[in-house]
């Protein structure tokens, strides 16, 4: 098959948002993980959870950059959408979302950090002053 371009159909504002959306999070993705493997390697980190880098402003910074890859994936493979049942491609970066934020990812991090943390007073400060997800100051 070929690509719509092949096809003489010219690249759209969707594509270059869904491929900026896609770069985007895989930056975000393999900074956080360089930084977390960074932070995991200092012997003086034992034991401690990190809050330095992408992860001062966001708990699962790399699980944004995941979703965000997915998602841009979709925006720009939306913009070649021939029939209305393409759209049901929507159901992959949703249920990368769902996985990460409602059944594996997220919720087995923070029932992790909560049994080993979870009394000491600036890991819960952490959790409430630290969005969730977007790499963001709060």
């Amino acid at each position: 098959p070929r690509t719509r371009v092949e096809q003489g159909n010219d690249i759209e504002a969707r594509d270059y948002m869904g491929w900026m959306m896609w770069a985007t999070g895989f930056t975000i993705q393999v900074l956080a993980d360089a930084q977390k493997r960074k932070f995991r390697a200092d012997p003086k980190n034992a034991g401690k959870w990190i809050d330095q880098g992408l992860w001062k402003y966001a708990q699962h910074p790399n699980y944004f950059g995941e979703m965000m890859m997915w998602s841009g994936l979709f925006t720009s493979s939306s913009a070649g959408f021939k029939s209305p049942w393409d759209y049901a491609s929507i159901v992959s970066p949703l249920f990368v979302i769902f996985l990460l934020t409602r059944v594996s990812g997220i919720p087995l991090l923070r029932k992790a950090g909560q049994k080993r943390w979870g009394t000491n007073p600036d890991y819960q400060a952490y959790l409430r002053n630290t969005r969730l997800l977007v790499p963001l100051p709060k």
